[in-house]
This record gives C-alpha cells, sequence and structure tokens, in this order.
C-alpha cells in the first residue's frame, strides 16, 4: 500500500481494512492467473466511508486507487463499480432567482422521468446540481458555472448493470475467495470479466453525453452552455486492472480537475503537478491520481465487525442493502480552505487555477424544499 498522507483516526481503521482487501485482491489473482501476482491499494486524501454498506462489507472504501496484476481477466464485484463523475460548464445564460433554477431543474426531472429511459439520480447519496460564480478572471472568465455530479444510474442493478445485484447478467458468474474474520472477494475471471469491462469502457463517452444532456435540459438548450470546460470520473475503471472510487485518474493532456468540499463552501479548479508519489501506471498510460472531495468521516470509532449477512459498524447492525447517507455517526469532513487545501495538495501536488464559490445548489437534503 501506499500512502500519500498522514491518516485521521476513521483512516487509520480503514487502511487497516484495506490491507486485507489488498491481499485478498493479490490471492485471487494469483488463483486466476496460476502465478504469483501483486495488487497495490493508493489511499486519497479523502479516504472514507461509502455510503454503500454492501461495498464496505465487500472490503472497499471511497476515495482510493485499487490494482492489481492478473494474467487472466479479473474483477472484484464488490468494489461495486459504476461510472460517476463531475462535469463543469460555462454558461452565458442566467437564472433570474434560485426559485427559476429549482424550477428549470424540476423541469429538466420530469422531461427525464416522464420522455426519457435515464434514471434521475441527482438526489441520490452525494450527488448534486450546482450553479457557481467565479468572481476573479484567471484561466476561468469571470461568470456562471454550472456543475452536475451523477453516475450512470442506467447500469447499475437493471439486469444490464454493474452491481452485483441477484439475477443479473453475470450474477451466476461470480466465484468466492473466503478470508479470515469474515472477510472475503467475491470476483469475475476470464470471459465475463473482460464483458465487464468492456461495459465500463462503453460508459465513459455515455456519461459524458448524460451530462451534457441534463445540462442542456436544465438550461433549455444546449446552445445555452457556453463551454465545457471539463468533464471528469472519480468512479471507474483506470483500465482493466484497476478500480478508482472516489478518485480521478488525469491522462497528462488532461490534468484539471474538481476539488467538491461541502454544502455551501467553495469548490476548486486544480491543475495538478505531474511527477509526485500520486503518480500511477496503467495499460492506458501513465495518470496523476487526486482525490475528488473531503470524504466522510466516522463520528467515533468504526470497531468494523464482518458478519455472514451484516455489518457492525460502531455497535450498530446494518444490513447490507442499507445506506449510510443521513447517519448521526458519519459526516463529511470539515473543510478550512486555509489548512485544509494545502495539505491536500502536498499530497496531491497541483496549483489551485479557479475558486467556484456556491450560488444555488440541488441535491439530498435540499430535495422538495
Amino acid at each position: 500500500m501506499k500512502m500519500l498522507h498522514a491518516p485521521d483516526a476513521t483512516q487509520r481503521e480503514i487502511v487497516g481494512h484495506l490491507h486485507i482487501t489488498e491481499h485478498l485482491l493479490a490471492q485471487v489473482a494469483t488463483l486466476v492467473s496460476g502465478r504469483d501476482c501483486d495488487a497495490e491499494i493508493i489511499p486519497m486524501p479523502d479516504l472514507g466511508l461509502p455510503h454503500n454498506v454492501r461495498r464496505i462489507h465487500g472490503g472497499f472504501f471511497t476515495g482510493a486507487y485499487y490494482h492489481w496484476e492478473s494474467a487472466v481477466p479479473m474483477v472484484p464485484v464488490d468494489a461495486t463499480v459504476n461510472l460517476c463523475g463531475v462535469t463543469l460548464f460555462r454558461v452565458e445564460d442566467d437564472f433570474a432567482d434560485e426559485q427559476d433554477f429549482r424550477n428549470r431543474v424540476e423541469a429538466a426531472r420530469a422531461i427525464l422521468d416522464e420522455k426519457s429511459s435515464y434514471v434521475w439520480n441527482f438526489t441520490n447519496g452525494n450527488h448534486f446540481i450546482i450553479l457557481a460564480e467565479n468572481r476573479t478572471p484567471g484561466v476561468l472568465p469571470e461568470g456562471r458555472y454550472l456543475i452536475l455530479h451523477a453516475s450512470a444510474a442506467e447500469f447499475k442493478n437493471q439486469y444490464n448493470g454493474l452491481y452485483p445485484a441477484p439475477g443479473n447478467w453475470y450474477y451466476d458468474e461470480i466465484r468466492v475467495l473466503v478470508g479470515k474474520n469474515g472477510r472475503y472477494l467475491r470476483y469475475l475471471s476470464g470471459k465475463p470479466a473482460e464483458r465487464f469491462s468492456r461495459m465500463v469502457a462503453m460508459l465513459e463517452d455515455y456519461q459524458h453525453e448524460r451530462q451534457r444532456l441534463c445540462a442542456a435540459l436544465i438550461l433549455g438548450a444546449e446552445a445555452r452552455i457556453a463551454d465545457e470546460v471539463c468533464s471528469l470520473l472519480h468512479y471507474g475503471m483506470p483500465d482493466t486492472s484497476s478500480i478508482a472510487i472516489g478518485c480521478q485518474w488525469l491522462p497528462d493532456d488532461r490534468l484539471q480537475s474538481l476539488l467538491l468540499t461541502r454544502p455551501g463552501a467553495p469548490l476548486y479548479l486544480i491543475r495538478a503537478h505531474v511527477g509526485g508519489s500520486n503518480r500511477a501506471a496503467t495499460m492506458n498510460g501513465p495518470v496523476t491520481l487526486t482525490p475528488h472531495g473531503l470524504g466522510v468521516r466516522a463520528l467515533r470509532p468504526l470497531e468494523l465487525a464482518y458478519h455472514e449477512d451484516h455489518l457492525v459498524i460502531g455497535g450498530r447492525r446494518l444490513e447490507l442493502n442499507q445506506s449510510l447517507a443521513g447517519r448521526d455517526f458519519v459526516a463529511i469532513r470539515d473543510f478550512d480552505p486555509h489548512t485544509d487545501l494545502p495539505r491536500i495538495l502536498e499530497a496531491c501536488p497541483g496549483t489551485v487555477e479557479a475558486e467556484l464559490h456556491q450560488v444555488y445548489a440541488y441535491h439530498r437534503t435540499q430535495e422538495g424544499s
């Protein structure tokens, strides 16, 4: 495991569990390959708890890059892979006020719900739609920017989806390596793993177009998008032997990334520096890894205990189909730009190119307000 930063209390507990995940990944890769194979996990500064309890139960956490060597295609299914990311648009057309913003968002939602095959998920988990403002001219012109954060929900729990949902296209192909103390690794290998990786690769363009269509619906027309500044994935497969969860992977020709913070707080456009410890080699070329946000911490000791059909976190029993979203024992990390931003940039070097101030926001805790 390659640590880029000094972990906080929650991260110290998580890292102990990630060491086991790393070992299980190497064991499975060795098993399917018929020769010794290695695995490596690189935690990001925002390493934290996912909302998805099954993902934790399977040994995977948000804010990390998971890589394994294998001579035979292999994919760990409890990483609950999907495609998720953030797109930043500069917009010329403005909203009259917050109610106008919300009305247009809800109108877009109605169109998607009633007339399309898309699944509206901007109020799921930590997803959002934000109108932000750049007040200082520089790399970005002054003005308003629309930021969308969502995943390809149409390929999640459906038969054609990527989550390990009972009865889906690959469920009967899942194999299990059983470890100690309730730990295990469920995986696909061979042809099913190849198909899985092809689907993930196919969805990269799909996710990009999905974001653009949603932005155009909110604005009323695609012509009202003045510029697409960047479209970034922070959840997916950088190549067929790696998974990034809450971790951006930037090729050398696209080094801009967005650092998401907290509701109401500024967001930051950052240009990553090449050559730091956050560098990784993929089959598609070298990438620079950056955090996508602050991550979720536990407000009391985790004391994770793995059981066959449930998970215990801090003495609380949670079923595998439950979520941590909105629970009173977890929270997004606090953020002070004067101390936390330099700490993040020390682990993952980069230059802040713009500070985007939130004007209006639409997300889970504001739905229907």
